[in-house]
């Protein structure tokens, strides 16, 4: 006993008219177990006394026994019903079997009475199923579309735009149709494009069908079927679309005879065997004792229960046929040979350059890969029908390049069991891995970039309960849905990710990290270390200018105050703070050793660029401390304590894997070299140290490679040379504001040009910024050319 739905209402088996009852029982079907007083004034709000008609109707059903279940204030269907049983089919992938009982629309024909609310629930349900009815025809439309089933495609199509109980088709799903019809003379095509013009949409070129794509990736499978000798039964496991029933239907080439599963009457699946009705169990199995028979029967748990009744009591008593049956779970009965379907390996693919990449090998992906259809559109559907649970899950575990399980539930906020049972439908579909992982990684980043709105959606639910350690990027792939209490741990992850990347020796990154970030102190504080270490010295100082105050600010400033010149205040700013061992100290240290630097003070600068990096040491922040660590190696070279190559190499080792750290080792490394007359390295070491500067993004640092480099150039007479490294330097110092190597550069340039002119306007330039120091060095070195000239 049944209760049937669709193109009317009626209970299967049985002749019960009353349409009113019926209607109740559908409604109790669909919306689960109600209390009595919900359903009677939904029913009958008109009544005199609708608890007593809700009464009368259910007394009207008692001759369906054990339909309805009656326990206290609350009433609960029983009965089967094909809705169920046609949802579950869509839940399930199976679009043919959810449309053999789909005969027209929900609860056509009824002629009751409704009130207006159990009208609109009537229509409302109507549509929703019709819409599902709809969604199946266009599956298997695109599925023989892409097989070259040209007639069976355009009757799905048909039946798609003519569902009975579907409201017009929607916009997205007229390109659908047109994908199928559109190259063909059905009448539909004048229908869809009368559409389209009225909503104003473009019907796209629709591409011919490719041929069907053959078997692929199934050699050993084929191999083990084809010599599996009489009486014998394999088992071919694996999720739905993973590729058993094309595996299986390879198999009619070479003798086979392949059956679908069908349900319902006994021995249905079996029947097509036999040109008379089979009437019993041992009907069937004398059928299978034919040696000659190899037989192939596809889906296990779709098939009648007396077919797999019989089935296993053959395989007990070793039928004289060859069989081979597909299921999606493990052996159900006792099999000689068991043949699990797993997605193909790239091994598999080697004849498909790109297909493992853009379907991560599974076979539905692949054959709408192959033949044309996109993979994510194949890919969208496929989830679509598996259910709402398991898409959001795809979605959210693609969205992540490593998947944490626990923050995507509570993104999604599922219970242990729903992402459990999920995730292991996913990774049965050979869709995921176990840990989550998307095995399709192509088209699920092509259905991402499809809904754009529902991705960022998603990345900002993952952002709220990811770790700070890993969450930017998700806060920064949602930015445009940020709302104002997602500012403070935004504003935390972004800081952590920033320190990571200037710890890692990119500033540049972090400066990009810092500034999409909401700006707090921390973040600003931060984003003006960053820029300063990237060379944009004017753009830091405006950034630190709007800190609160603060040591940490402080020092910040004093940092970028030295390098645009202003060397009084940066000293006043550190000297206050060289105290103590905490970064801020380090910070200072290091600001004060610079300036001595600046005055050739190399002592001072030694020991305090020493202290520095023993700080550094301290902190664990090993950019800093090689930093450091390479200044006071300069120093101690001017100072004749040490000779070059003694001390650098430690630094550089120490250095290794820190582009921007072993960049500014480098440039040191070079510039003492030369200092001391040892020239062969020098232009290696310079070209090293601008790859390794413009990997680190540090601008500041390639320009003063650059520099450093149109000087080696012009000395050694390469004035061509020269002038590209002294302009790419000019070029680079401009966009970073630092006004003493821009000094230094012009003035080098105007040199190699003799342009006195431009010489003067460098020097102006340095002096009215507080570099008078540079500028006595460059009137030194010109004096000292001038010297040489004239010996010369």
């Amino acid at each position: 006993m049944k209760l049937l739905t669709f193109g009317g209402v009626s209970v299967e088996g049985v002749t019960f008219r009353r349409e009113k009852p019926l209607l109740l029982l559908a409604y109790l079907c669909l919306e689960g177990p109600q209390p009595r007083r919900r359903l009677a004034s939904l029913f009958w709000p008109d009544a005199a006394n609708p608890m007593n008609s809700l009464a009368q109707n259910l007394i009207r059903l008692r001759p369906l026994t054990g339909a309805v279940l009656e326990h206290g204030n609350r009433v609960e269907a029983l009965i089967p019903s094909d809705i169920q049983d046609f949802r579950d089919h869509c839940r399930a992938a199976r679009p043919a079997d959810a449309l053999t009982l789909y005969t027209g629309a929900f609860l056509d024909g009824l002629n009751a009475d409704l009130n207006p609310d159990l009208e609109e629930w009537l229509l409302d349900t109507r549509e929703t199923l019709a819409r599902e009815a709809r969604a199946a025809h266009l599956t298997l439309a695109e599925h023989h579309h892409a097989h070259g089933q040209h007639p069976q495609a355009h009757a799905h199509a048909t039946h798609a735009y003519h569902t009975p109980g579907a409201p017009p088709c929607d916009p997205e799903d007229l390109p659908r149709l047109w994908q199928i019809l559109g190259l063909s003379d059905h009448p539909l095509t004048l229908t869809l494009r009368r559409d389209a013009h009225e909503l104003g949409l473009t019907l796209p070129t629709p591409t011919p069908t490719l041929p069907t794509t053959p078997l692929i990736g199934r050699t050993a499978e084929l191999a083990t079927l084809s010599a599996l000798p009489a009486g014998q039964i394999a088992w071919i496991s694996g999720p739905p679309g993973i590729g058993k029933t094309a595996l299986i239907d390879s198999l009619t080439h070479t003798g086979w005879r392949v059956l679908p599963a069908r349900s319902g009457l006994p021995l249905a699946t079996l029947e097509p065997l036999s040109a008379h009705p089979l009437g019993s169990a041992a009907d069937a199995l004398n059928l299978l004792r034919d040696t000659r028979l190899k037989l192939a029967l596809d889906d296990w748990e779709d098939m009648d229960d007396t077919t797999r009744a019989t089935l296993t009591l053959a395989a007990r008593q070793h039928p004289g046929a060859t069989i081979a049956i597909t299921a999606r779970q493990p052996p159900a009965l006792p099999t000689h040979h068991h043949l699990p379907l797993h997605s193909l390996t790239e091994h598999d693919l080697q004849g498909h350059p790109g297909a493992h990449a853009a379907t991560g090998g599974h076979p539905t992906l692949l054959a709408a890969y192959l033949n044309g259809t996109p993979p994510d559109r194949t890919l969208d559907a496929h989830l679509t029908l598996l259910g709402p649970d398991h898409r959001r899950l795809f979605l959210a575990l693609a969205a992540q390049d490593t998947p944490n399980l626990s923050a995507t539930r509570a993104a999604l906020n599922l219970s242990a069991a729903t992402l459990a049972g999920t995730l292991d439908t996913l990774t049965r579909e050979g869709l995921t891995t176990p840990t989550g992982t998307i095995r399709a990684s192509t088209p699920a980043r092509q259905l991402l970039d499809a809904h754009p709105l529902d991705t960022t959606l998603i990345h900002l639910h993952l952002a709220r309960h990811y770790p700070r350690e890993t969450a930017w990027p998700h806060w920064l792939a949602a930015r445009d849905l940020w709302e104002d209490h997602d500012h403070t741990p935004c504003a935390a992850a972004a800081h952590w990710h920033a320190d990571q990347e200037l710890k890692r020796g990119y500033p540049a990154k972090a400066a990009r990290t810092l500034e999409n970030a909401p700006q707090t102190d921390e973040v600003r504080l931060l984003r003006g270390w960053a820029l300063i270490y990237s060379g944009e010295y004017q753009n830091a100082l405006e950034v630190v200018s709007k800190v609160a105050d603060s040591p940490e600010a402080q020092v910040a400033r004093a940092s970028v105050l030295f390098r645009t010149g202003e060397n009084e205040k940066a000293y006043q700013l550190a000297v206050p703070l060289k105290h103590g061992n905490s970064s801020v100290s380090a910070h200072a240290t290091f600001v004060l050793g610079l300036l001595h630097r600046h005055r050739e003070d190399y002592e001072q600068a030694r020991q305090n660029f020493r202290r520095s990096a023993r700080l550094w040491h301290l902190q664990g922040n090993l950019f800093e401390e090689v930093q450091s660590a390479s200044l006071a190696a300069s120093a101690a070279c001017r100072l004749h304590q040490s000779a070059p190559d003694n001390a650098f190499e430690p630094i550089l080792a120490r250095a290794e894997g820190q582009p921007a750290a072993e960049g500014l080792v480098l440039i040191n490394y070079a510039v003492e070299l030369e200092h001391a007359g040892q020239l062969t390295q020098v232009t290696d070491l310079l070209s090293r140290a601008a790859e390794h500067m413009t990997q680190s993004g540090n601008l500041n640092g390639v320009a003063i490679a650059a520099n450093n480099l149109g000087l080696r150039h012009h000395l050694d007479g390469n004035l061509v040379q020269a002038k590209h490294w002294y302009r790419e330097s000019i070029d680079l110092t401009i966009r970073t504001g630092d006004i003493r190597l821009l000094g230094l550069a012009l003035s080098n340039l105007s040199e190699l040009e003799a342009d006195l002119a431009g010489l003067e306007d460098a020097l102006m330039l340095l002096t009215e910024s507080g570099q008078s120091a540079t500028v006595e060095l460059i009137q030194r070195n010109l004096k000292a050319n001038l010297i040489a000239m004239r010996v010369s």
